[in-house]
Formats: C-alpha cells, structure tokens, sequence
C-alpha cells in the first residue's frame, strides 16, 4: 500500500510539474527553425461540416476575407452526410470558387477527410472545423513554416470565446498551461498532437486515419511526426471559438477526447517509434499519462486512506479531502466561496478528471461509430 501511495504520487506530480520542468531544462538546447513570411505554397482549405448551417455563411465569409491570394488558395467543404441547409449555403458560394464535397451516407470525419483531402490540389492542406473562426493573417502564418523542409505540420492558437461562466477562467487558465507545454515542445521538437479546429501539413504527408476513428486530428499530426517530420505550434496564427455553454456539455466534451485517445493505443495508430525516443516520451508524458491521472488520483486517496500511521499519507489525505471540498462546494453554487480567487480551479480540474474516467471506460471497453455530433464546440 505504501508503494502504491508513493507511486501514485510521484506519478500525478511528474505529469502536472515534472513534465514541463525537464522540457524547461531542455529548452537551452532547442532545435532552430526557421519561417520564410514570403513563402507562399498554393493552400487547400478544408472545412469539415455535418449539419453547420448556423454558422457556415460566417465561416464561409470569413474564409474568403483570409490574406492569402486567391489563385493559390483553394476553399473545399466537405460536408458529411449534412441534412440542413449546409449543402445549400456552400452551393450558393460556387461563383466565389468555393468547391462542395458531398459525401454520402454519412460517414464520420474521419472518413470525410479521408475522401476530401486526397482531391485537393494545394501544395499544403489545412484542415478547420466549421465553428472556428480564422484572423485574416493567420493562414500565412502557417504555412510560413513550411518553408523549413523539416516540418510537416503547424498547428495555430484557437482562443475560445463566451465559455460557460461557471469555469471560463479556470479553463482559460488550463489552456495557457497547455500553450506553454506546446511552445516548449515545438522548439525542442514535435508537439502531441494538434489543435483540431486549425491545423496545416503537408498534402504528401496526410495519411488517413482508420473509418471510426475519434481522434483523427491528433493520429493525422502524429503520423506526420513517426514519419520522422516536425509538427510546430505557432501563437501567432490565431483564430476564435465558441467555447462549450454548460459544464455538462464541456464534460461530454472531454469524455469523447479521451476516449478517442484510447480508441487510437487500441488501433495503434497515432503511436511514435521505438527508435524515436524523445517523442516517445512527449507521448508518455504530455497525453498517456494524463488520459490516466483520474486512475492514480483514485489510488492516491484510497492508499492515503488505507495507510495507518503515516504522516505523509495523513497529509495527502486532508489536502485532497481540503481540494474535492471546495470543488462541491463551487459546484453547489457556495456564493460567497465562487468570489474567492482560483475557487473554480479544483472544480474544473475535477470536471475534467472525471470526465477522463469515463472516457478510459468508453474507449477501453466501449465501441464507438467515430460520428461527431453538433455542438457549440
């Protein structure tokens, strides 16, 4: 029990702190790359869509507003299986040069990439989702990167926007620590995994992911990385989106993101090489153990429970009693608790945690069809 309480710790402290303090040791020693900002490789944007009649004309517009030439720039939507009024609104964007990919019967994304993203024509593919708003310069400061031969992919910075008010900051918070683990694993290498509402790689390098798969933005990008090429984060290619509206809905949310991420351990696809060691351990660190944490924090409390006799374990065992407190007492709507400073972080670390748990559940033990419902996010 003792081994499992020291185990359990040590586990959930390298993931939170451990982690980001080796890649900032390693930092000093950060690969060079360099962006070229006259590069200009001819682009295929493509906007996956099932159903976003709500929000395609905004994204359409704002499409064709991107500073980029428009005779190197070509805009695709693939629409999969959409029974709204999606494939209307595209067709009614044909003299602008947009170009409808209707793909029948529904399929799933990653399916509907898989038969879009081989037709188009761009030197470079950048893959959207239909809700994610693009700053007009944001997609010359992706593909900027490409003139670096060793790069394969360039994810951007997608700033939510009008989250639920119930964990906003907390999450905003969540995000800025996310950012910074990305940022050090760019210059040192590749990051785990890209930001699905905007990415770029290379159209030679997109190897389509498995029918069904969940997570095909993340097996996408890191194919490219086990093919030996460096995956980037840019902060400076920025774009918007509507963050999730209720905590219910961010919670289905994070269910499905892990899940997808065991579904892909599960096909094995997504997994770097042996014989590439330092984006193996990015992997372990940044994402696998992660997606495990809510398994060691259960042992965590329970061995700290179990433990007689022990200072250490006593310790642990009132902190984390101290920390789920206050995450109910937030949850319950303690008004006078919600003012206090960082009172929403225990319950969106939480939130988040569980929501992981049942994602293990689902993904390990569950099959999924890989089908994306409409969601604020």
């Amino acid at each position: 029990m003792r081994g499992i309480f020291w185990f359990s710790l040590a586990v959930t402290v390298y993931v939170y702190a451990g982690y980001p303090l080796i890649l900032a040791v390693l930092r000093r020693w950060a690969r060079l790359t360099y962006a070229d900002e006259s590069y200009l490789p001819t682009a295929s944007l493509v906007i996956t869509a099932y159903n976003e009649e709500k929000v395609l004309h905004e994204k359409l517009q704002n499409s064709l507003a991107l500073q980029y030439p428009r005779d190197r720039l070509e805009i695709v939507v693939a629409s999969d299986g959409s029974t709204d009024a999606t494939n209307v609104i595209v067709k009614a964007y044909k003299n602008n040069g947009i170009v409808l990919n209707e793909i029948e019967p529904r399929g799933g994304k990653a399916r509907a990439l898989g038969l879009t993203v081989p037709k188009c024509r761009g030197e470079v593919v950048v893959l959207s989702d239909a809700n994610t708003m693009y700053r007009p310069d944001a997609l010359k400061k992706l593909v900027r990167h490409f003139a670096d031969p060793t790069v394969g992919a360039v994810s951007g910075d997608v700033q939510l926007v009008e989250a639920a008010p119930s964990y906003a900051k907390s999450e905003a918070l969540y995000y800025r620590y996310e950012r910074w683990l990305q940022t050090m694993e760019s210059e040192l290498g590749s990051i785990i995994g890209v930001d699905g509402g905007m990415y770029a790689l290379r159209r030679n390098l997109f190897h389509p992911p498995s029918v069904g798969l969940i997570l095909d933005d993340f097996v996408i990008s890191m194919t490219v990385a086990r093919l030996g090429h460096r995956v980037l984060y840019d902060p400076e290619a920025v774009a918007i989106e509507q963050g999730t509206l209720t905590s219910r809905e961010e919670f289905r949310r994070k269910v499905r993101i892990v899940s997808g991420g065991m579904q892909a351990l599960r096909r094995g696809e997504g997994l770097p090489r042996l014989r590439q060691p330092f984006l193996l351990f990015c992997y372990i660190s940044h994402k696998l153990l992660r997606w495990f944490i809510p398994c060691f924090m259960v042992l965590l409390f329970l061995s700290s429970v179990l433990i007689p006799e022990s200072r250490w374990a006593l310790l642990a065992f009132c902190g984390q009693v101290l920390f789920y407190s206050a995450a109910c007492m937030y949850a319950t709507g303690v008004r006078k608790f919600r003012q206090l400073t960082g009172s929403g972080i225990p319950y969106y670390f939480c939130l988040v945690n569980s929501a992981s748990l049942v994602g293990l559940w689902k993904g390990l033990f569950q099959t999924s069809s890989g089908m994306w419902q409409r969601t604020t996010r």
